[in-house]
This record gives C-alpha cells, sequence and structure tokens, in this order.
C-alpha cells in the first residue's frame, strides 16, 4: 500500500524533468521543421521550360501555379496519381484528344471522383493547366 501512496519529488528531480521536457520539445521542433524542409522539394510541380529564345510561356507558368494549388492534393505534384487519377502517362491526351474536352471535364467535373472547378477557376485559368498538363507534365 505505501508503494501506492504518491512520493515528493526533490528539486532536483524537478529540474531534471524540467530538462529533459524541454530537451524533447526541442528535439521535436527540430525534427518536425526538418520533415518539412525535406519535402519541400520533393513535392514541387516540374519546372516549365524556357523556350529555344530563353522566355518561358506565361500561359504554361500560370498553368503550373494553378496545378500546385489546385490539382497537387489529389493528382501528385507531378501528375503521378494518388486519391485522383495519375495524369503524366499520355493517356488523358488519348482519352480526350481535344482539350476542349478536358476543359470540360475540369469545369464540370465528373461523378464522385472529380469534383467541377467552375467556381474556382475561370475558363482562361483551366486551358493554362490543361495545356501544364499536356505539355509538361507528359513532356516525351
Amino acid at each position: 500500500y505505501a508503494s501506492l501512496q504518491r512520493k515528493e519529488k526533490s528539486g532536483f528531480q524537478r529540474l531534471v524533468m524540467f530538462q529533459t521536457m524541454k530537451a524533447l520539445k526541442r528535439l521535436f521542433v527540430a525534427c518536425s521543421a526538418g520533415l518539412i524542409f525535406a519535402s519541400c522539394g520533393v513535392t514541387a510541380a516540374p519546372q516549365v521550360e524556357p523556350d529555344e529564345s530563353g522566355i518561358i510561356d506565361p500561359e504554361l507558368a500560370s498553368g503550373r501555379e494553378i496545378w500546385g494549388v489546385h490539382c497537387t492534393s489529389c493528382h501528385g505534384s507531378s501528375g503521378q496519381g494518388g486519391r485522383g487519377k495519375q495524369l503524366n502517362n499520355g493517356e488523358l491526351a488519348s482519352k480526350y484528344p481535344d482539350p476542349v474536352l478536358i476543359i470540360d471535364l475540369i469545369q464540370n467535373g465528373q461523378g464522385q471522383g472529380m469534383p467541377a472547378f467552375s467556381s474556382k477557376l475561370n475558363v482562361e485559368e483551366t486551358k493554362s493547366v490543361v495545356r501544364y498538363i499536356l505539355e509538361v507534365l507528359n513532356e516525351p
């Protein structure tokens, strides 16, 4: 019964516990920051390469930005798939040879899997993300 009674900790024991907790907190923060920084490069969408004259197509650059904000959470940073379908394997262009069909799919959604983005993206923004998917993510 005596072992169940609460023992009072000495000042030294409290100091050691306090310092241990501070050290664990610093370790947790450092590990968390490391994971965040390590994952930053992994999840970045592929860059838009400049053309022969060194100019980056602004519509493709806009498409990349939109892709990063609205599409990567489901389709992956480079279109490798996840919750959403894989889009970097050429199947999208085969299934929808006319980009207007892809724009319509993004704007209006499809079934339970693909939500409609017409309330978030206008047609020009959708067109730029379609170009990014077809020309950058599916680059030969």
